[in-house]
């Protein structure tokens, strides 16, 4: 790999604005675990228990907290949150991924006369386009993307293949949203008129803050009436659907296989893990944190950690549980 498809180690400490001990000449050109990394590799230990893999790295450098600099066999990049620079790390090699992809728009893909894309975007083949899209700076879609009338996305956004954003989305900068996942579909709607089903249409939209990333094949419904929102720096894991009208929070983290039923209002800071189901017209506040498999069916109004499902047990005492759980309210009446 030569020189000009990595960095030097000087640069990219300065660019962390981190503290090298080491050769400031030598080219990296990725990162890796401490066990996998080789000599042109930078790594990190976060957790005292890899400092066995740290003796024998072959990595080139290592971001690594000062107390534990001297177990380093190699050059080091000191940081009081490991974890953290290693985090910002990862930007600097995906921006010199970045760096080396093409502007332009595919001659496969399909626009409209009235769409504005910023001629330093990158529209990939069988792309579709509709009318009245607002494409920013440096927005690269991916092959198979589609992109219904009047959606709006901000600059730096990163749409994966074979996404589909429907009719009057808003999408702010700098958002990564991965493979198959379908924004501003409408959700579960409908009324009963004797033995049938009237529909309910969905008139409202998406509104999707700035830095939020979205996994693959997530769900995110737009507003029947009013809107869906997601704020800035929301973080949805892998195959998590957001129901119409729901609101979430600030810098909220949700983990994969979650469902957020219809109006639901989910507070800044909060981390739901992976699969837990939030029933409809809650409100839960800030600085909540649900474990996994939990059911939410009331409000939450105290910041916490919150948890309904059980923990894995012997299936034996599972049962012997199980059945005295059914007989709890006779022995409380006893």
């Amino acid at each position: 790999m030569s020189k000009n498809e990595g960095i030097t180690l000087g640069d990219f400490a300065k660019e962390l604005g981190a503290e090298l001990s080491g050769n400031t000449e030598k080219i990296v050109v990725g990162l890796n675990t401490l066990r996998a990394a080789s000599n042109d590799e930078v790594s990190f230990l976060s957790k005292d228990l890899y400092v066995k893999d740290l003796k024998k790295t072959k990595a080139c450098a290592v971001i690594i907290s000062p107390d534990k600099a001297d177990l380093a066999p190699c050059d080091t990049i000191l940081a009081e949150d490991p974890y953290l620079l290693y985090a910002k790390a990862t930007h600097i090699f995906m921006n010199l991924k970045k760096n080396k992809r093409k502007s332009g728009i595919s001659n496969l893909s399909d626009i409209h006369d009235s769409a504005k894309i910023s001629p330093t975007a990158y529209i990939g083949p069988f792309c579709k386009i509709g009318k009245d899209v607002e494409i920013g700076e440096e927005v690269i879609l991916g092959s198979g993307v589609v992109i219904n009338n009047s959606t709006k996305i901000g600059k730096k956004t990163v749409i994966y293949a074979n996404s589909t954003i429907y009719d009057s989305v808003s999408i702010g900068s700098n958002c990564i949203i991965h493979s198959g996942t379908v924004i501003g579909s409408d959700g579960l709607g409908f009324v009963r008129d004797g033995e049938n089903w009237v529909k309910i249409e969905h008139l409202g939209k998406v509104h999707i803050g700035d830095t939020v990333e979205i996994g693959a094949n997530c769900s995110i419904d737009r507003g029947s009436v009013g809107d869906t929102i997601i704020e800035n720096q929301v973080k949805l894991d892998n195959q998590v659907h957001v129901a119409h009208n729901v609101n979430i929070g600030r810098a909220t983290v949700i983990a994969a296989n979650t469902a957020i039923a219809g109006s639901t209002v989910i507070g800044k800071n909060c981390t739901v893990s992976g699969g837990c189901g939030i029933i409809d017209n809650l409100k839960i506040t800030d600085s909540v944190h649900i474990t996994a498999l939990s059911l939410v069916t009331k409000s939450i109004t105290k910041p916490g950690t919150y948890t309904s499902g059980t923990t894995l047990m012997d299936h034996g005492l599972w049962k012997k549980n199980a059945v005295a759980f059914k007989r709890l309210k006779d022995i409380i009446k006893k």
